[in-house]
């Protein structure tokens, strides 16, 4: 546990060190924001609702999926990748401490940082201007944070699953596009998924992508039921145990793997 917050403190506080990164960062991100918000301005100039979904309700979307973007938790996997490839993983399995827990506070730090330097400071001032829908209630608030959990708990399995990949692939730079793709697409990264076809809603329910942000956001919006939300949580706890069951499951060959080529 020391480790693990000595590591998240070192990642965080690195991230603080580079100020024209930070910089360039911040003005990428605030144009963005200032492109998709004119998009929608300009779509709901002409029409003050588009499918029940007011222009206040999209720049709440908008804001709330932009603040729970870091949720998603890809460095453990990315650095992980990382590892294989420059065959640094062979020593870092061999040292007193957990890979997997080492990797996770790397990237909770850097997340973090990012999130205090880069998303709350553009999204704020967003908020400000357009205004902050509330929860129903407690209990929804409660809710919302719940499956936010879920969600980074599926992220990280998923991404963790997809950094294995290089143990058997020699190139995996179109695996970060596809999931690039997937994660935008029926994860509604962009365009909620309730403006899609009704061919690519039902494909999005056989996926792990939507259950990550989108469906909190949702729900925290209110176009989710209380009583369907307890479905979209019970399908969440199914996703981190297939995932889980999975990711348990290939680092064992890989590690059989690493054993056979003399790691």
């Amino acid at each position: 546990m020391i480790l693990f917050m000595a590591l998240l403190r070192l990642s965080f506080l690195k991230t603080f060190q580079y100020r024209g990164y930070v910089f360039i960062n911040l003005i990428s991100t605030g144009i963005q924001v200032f492109v998709q918000i004119s998009l929608w301005l300009a779509l709901f100039t002409a029409n003050s609702v588009v499918q029940e979904t007011t222009l206040n309700d999209m720049i709440n979307y908008l804001a709330l999926t932009g603040l729970l973007a870091l949720t998603k938790l890809k460095g453990p996997g990315q650095l992980l990748s990382q590892r294989i490839i420059n065959g640094s993983i062979a020593i870092a399995l061999i040292r007193p401490y957990k890979l997997k827990s080492c990797l996770l506070s790397q990237s909770i730090g850097e997340n973090l940082a990012r999130f205090l330097l880069f998303v709350f400071p553009v999204y704020t001032v967003v908020l400000a201007v357009f205004g902050l829908q509330l929860p129903a209630s407690p209990l929804h608030t409660l809710v919302f944070f719940h499956a936010v959990l879920n969600g980074v708990i599926i992220s990280f399995y998923y991404f963790y699953l997809v950094g294995m990949l290089p143990f058997w692939l020699q190139s995996t730079w179109y695996v970060r596009f596809v999931n690039y793709a997937a994660f935008t697409l029926f994860g509604g990264a962009f365009v909620p998924i309730w403006f899609y076809p009704e061919t690519l809603v039902k494909i999005s329910y056989f996926l792990p992508f939507r259950y990550v942000t989108y469906e909190a956001v949702t729900f925290y919006l209110g176009r989710t039921s209380l009583v369907a939300m307890m479905g979209v949580l019970a399908t969440q706890l199914v996703w981190i145990g297939i995932l889980a069951a999975l990711e348990a499951f290939v680092w064992k060959a890989a590690q059989k793997k690493i054993m056979i080529f003399g790691g």
